[in-house]
């Protein structure tokens, strides 16, 4: 069974990030990376802590649309007829 990507990304999206992937490898680690190891390294970093900002982010929006919940419900409520 194949494991559907959790972010997906354009092409044109995709080689902005691993510009600055290998930018950031030269300047912070004097480090020049090809291609292919940059997309070796984003890809592990996106399996590996993707997941966990996708939930943080899925918690971060949960009071909000709570919030937005109730009130459409009050205002469903403020429409009854009596």
């Amino acid at each position: 069974m194949s494991k559907q990507k959790l972010i997906t990304l354009s092409k044109e999206e995709e080689e902005v990030l691993l510009d600055r992937l290998r930018e950031y490898m030269s300047e912070e680690f004097d480090l020049d990376i090809g291609n292919l190891p940059a997309k070796f390294l984003f890809d592990f970093m996106v399996d590996l802590i993707g997941p966990e900002i996708y939930n943080q982010a899925i918690d971060d929006a949960e009071p909000w649309l709570y919030d937005r919940f109730v009130g459409i419900l009050e205002d469903s409520h403020a429409l009854k007829k009596d």
